[in-house]
């Protein structure tokens, strides 16, 4: 790794002379700053621009960013769009998931550690110890984006930051209700669900909630035993849920996904099985990832606009860093996208 002091030996100036150059202090000719500039070039010279703004106090440009999975298609999406405006912005990302038993609140302190500009966390539900870590931030006038769902549990924990923090309001049990009345349209009243979710999260998840109230008001019920939980939220648990759901016998015309890649494992095993979608079962899906334009047939599911909680996330973060603007709070609406996976209930008589 080339050193300042070699730089300093190929252009024949002192090493305070480069590190003026470097950080961009006045008071350097032209000649000067030209031959260490060269010299920089065909040295490959790194600055450590970590090490230089901690000891100057000037911005790291680095942006701390809280994933609960980058494995997950609805987190990665995210990540993306965060990661592309903050490149074109100047500032680099450090990426941290809180998935399989990580903690949240460690990776909080980790930003503080290595003193990022600024905080964007898109985790799930937050706990008391998490809190505690946010006013941490807030003390070190780091500004903080989160991306919460508006029924969450542990919104309460999160009142005394209004004002403090910016947050992006999803709202996942508006778009649960918009997927049930949309499939009860259609005739559908025998509706399964496939759920990532374990039994003790499961009953107050928005989601859940929003589908089960819909059935309700239409004098319909979430059947037990068309609904498998615990299953995880990715394609594998997909199909292992429709396994599961075809093995109890149990008739219906519509199954509705936690998200969009439960929905495509789902319908990779409805096509193995002989089972047509959607003339024998709809299926709905809930994120609209992109894979959810590719897959076959395409998925029906709820948007909740994935790459513009990102892009609104970082650009929050950078006008609050550039313009000192205050923290505001977002809401974004759950959109339902009509593809080729869900259709009328034509009361075949598919179960044997």
């Amino acid at each position: 790794m080339t050193t300042l002091k070699e730089v300093a030996r190929k252009a024949g100036v002192s090493v305070s002379t480069v590190s003026r150059v470097v950080n961009g202090y006045e008071h350097v000719s032209d000649e000067v700053r030209r031959r260490v500039n060269q010299a920089i070039h065909e040295l490959n010279y790194q600055p450590n621009l970590l090490a230089k703004a901690l000891v100057s106090g000037k911005d790291t440009r680095q942006i701390g960013l809280l994933i609960y999975d980058v494995s997950n298609a609805y987190y990665a999406e995210i990540a993306g769009a965060v990661e592309n405006v903050a490149y074109q912005s100047g500032y680099s990302v450090i990426l941290c998931n809180s998935s399989k038993g990580r903690n949240t609140t460690t990776y909080l302190q980790t930003f503080i550690q290595r003193q990022v500009d600024c905080v964007a966390i898109a985790t799930g539900q937050l706990e008391e110890s998490d809190v505690r870590c946010l006013e941490r931030l807030i003390e070190r006038n780091i500004p903080i984006v989160i991306s919460r769902e508006r029924h969450w549990s542990c919104n309460h924990l999160l009142e005394p930051f209004n004002g403090k923090i910016s947050f992006i309001d999803l709202d996942y049990y508006s778009g649960a209700r918009l997927a049930a009345e949309y499939l009860i349209s259609l005739g559908h009243e025998q509706i399964a669900l496939l759920c990532g979710l374990p039994e003790e999260e499961f009953s107050e998840d928005p989601r859940i909630k929003g589908i089960r109230e819909v059935l309700q008001a239409y004098n319909l019920s979430l059947d037990p035993d068309l609904v498998v939980k615990n299953l995880g939220f990715n394609q594998t648990a997909g199909a292992r849920g429709m396994l599961e759901l075809l093995s109890r016998k149990k008739p219906f015309s519509a199954v509705i996904a936690y998200n969009d890649l439960l929905a495509i494992g789902a319908l990779a095993i409805l096509r193995e099985e002989g089972f047509r979608v959607p003339q024998d079962i709809s299926v709905m899906g809930f994120d609209n990832v992109e894979a959810s334009q590719y897959c076959y047939p395409e998925l029906t599911t709820v948007d909740v606009l994935i790459s513009e909680q990102g892009v609104f996330m970082t650009n929050d973060l950078l006008a609050q860093i550039k313009n000192k603007r205050p923290p505001m709070q977002r809401r974004i609406p759950a959109e339902l996208v009509v593809r080729q996976s869900t259709g009328v209930n034509k009361g075949k008589k598919i179960w044997s």
